[in-house]
């Protein structure tokens, strides 16, 4: 994945087996398509996924590097994957300063 680009593993799924998308005359839907957009007033129903560089999420926990894989040792270290994630979202949802910090304590301690 290069840099800025965020796929999903369905994207990387499709990739790698493309197929036929048109649907054979044989098959016709007779049932009426669901609505596209999203009614006045409700929030969309899909979640957004938080995309995070890694060297942003480091510099809030203080590690040098992101680890592939989580060693589940207890304190977890600066530099999981899950506490990395965790600390993210903690500074996207517009937490800072000691709060940030107890938010990657928390996280550092799960």
């Amino acid at each position: 994945m290069g840099k800025g680009a965020a796929t999903t593993w369905v994207d990387a799924l499709a990739r790698l087996r493309p197929r036929e998308r048109t649907t054979p005359t044989a098959v016709v839907r007779t049932s009426v398509p669901a609505p596209t957009a999203t009614p006045v007033g409700l929030p969309d129903p899909t979640p957004r996924r938080v995309v995070v560089d890694p060297t942003q999420a480091c510099a809030i926990t203080g590690a040098k590097r992101a680890k592939k894989k989580c060693c589940r040792s207890t304190p977890r270290c600066k530099g999981c994957p899950v506490v990395l994630m965790r600390a993210a979202k903690a500074a996207e949802s517009g937490l800072t300063g000691k709060d940030l910090a107890r938010a990657v304590k928390r996280a550092r301690a799960a």
